[in-house]
């Protein structure tokens, strides 16, 4: 063979070994994508030894390697939900330190949205649909409950709001909001309107009362007074659903008293009447009720309607009482030539309206 020859044999070797090279690299780089049907069916097997594991805590621990090996991997949900299998027993135990500790081992390991797209862009955009956000959404939602358990409410909250942000539900709203009833109450009134504002009043009632409780001890009545009033209007005249109406009928006293506080203080004494009336029907022994219809019938130039009412008052026996006492008399007197005499039965008849032995 002649030299020329030669060296384009050679030329022509290095060319085909250059070509093949190239070729075996681009098939690598397809079979090592991260997200490919070529690493899912490498890494089953794996994962399916894994799981025959009978010792919790190795297996645990060979998930968490599995996990760190790979991050971005089809079997990255199918691998959380085996390892919060592990973390249950911890749970059942109540140990919820270690139980925190491991769920945020493995919250450690879960890869970002931007990782994954660098890693294998044309499957990434299902990956983190399919996989990645329900994976997260999964180790979240438990550390919201281990945290909550361990009373940890400031962690708890977080967590919430984490899985809030990472895939917003309004059935979120309700878990966040009672967590910060715990210990933030301007943050529970943020949350407490965003329920509002997603669920209608005949849902969110609960959180409207639990509302104007903490309004009250903010001490703002105008936006307690705000929220009873709405719910008022949805449920004064109604129990609702699974609702002893007892139970509802203390509720709409409170409710009505509170309404009828601030609209008594305006001396918009008709209508004070009509909510004070509407606090003693649903709960008579309200002595505040009474003594307030007293004070409204007087403004309101019925002298005997505000005597009926005030013994009442009197005979509940409770703080208003003395009060009450000395408005009846003089209205009494004012209307029997200067005497008492016949208010002993006006009082017995009063005790026997209420019921009061």
């Amino acid at each position: 063979m002649t030299s020329s020859a030669q060296k384009l044999k050679i030329v022509g070797l290095a060319v085909a070994i250059v070509v093949l090279g190239g070729i075996a690299s681009v098939s690598a780089q397809e079979k090592i994508a991260p997200l490919s049907d070529y690493q899912y069916k490498k890494d089953y097997p794996q994962f399916e030894a894994i799981k025959k594991e009978a010792d919790v805590q190795k297996r645990a621990d060979a998930l968490l390697a599995f996990v760190k090996e790979r991050g971005i991997s089809k079997m990255l949900l199918y691998a959380a939900n085996d390892y919060m299998a592990c973390v249950k027993p911890q749970m059942d135990k109540k140990d919820w330190a270690k139980a925190i500790s491991m769920t945020e081992s493995f919250l450690a390991l879960v890869p970002t949205a931007d990782a994954a797209k660098a890693a294998d862009p044309t499957r990434s955009d299902e990956f983190i649909k399919d996989i990645l956000v329900p994976t997260q959404k999964l180790l979240l939602s438990s550390l919201v409950t281990t945290y909550y358990q361990a009373q940890n409410w400031p962690k708890a909250a977080e967590m919430a709001e984490k899985t809030y942000e990472l895939a917003p539900d309004k059935a979120l709203l309700p878990v966040i909001a009672d967590i910060y009833s715990k210990f933030n109450a301007d943050k529970y009134l943020v949350y407490g309107q965003k329920i509002l504002a997603e669920f209608p009043m005949e849902q969110s009632y609960a959180t409207a009362l639990q509302m104007a409780q903490a309004y009250i001890q903010k001490q703002d009545a105008a936006a307690a007074t705000d929220m009873l009033a709405k719910v008022m209007d949805v449920y004064g005249d109604k129990v609702p659903p699974n609702v002893p109406e007892a139970q509802w009928n203390a509720t709409r006293a409170f409710a009505y008293g509170v309404i009828a506080g601030g609209v008594y203080g305006k001396k918009e004494y008709a209508k004070a009447l009509e909510l004070y009336e509407k606090v003693a029907r649903f709960d008579s022994t309200r002595d505040d009720a009474y003594y307030y219809i007293g004070m409204s019938k007087w403004q309101s130039q019925d002298p005997q309607g505000a005597i009926e009412a005030f013994a009442k008052c009197v005979v509940l026996n409770k703080n208003f009482a003395k009060k009450a006492q000395g408005y009846l008399e003089q209205l009494y007197k004012a209307r029997n030539k200067d005497t008492l005499d016949g208010l002993d039965q006006l009082l017995g008849k009063a005790k026997a309206d209420l019921g009061v032995k």
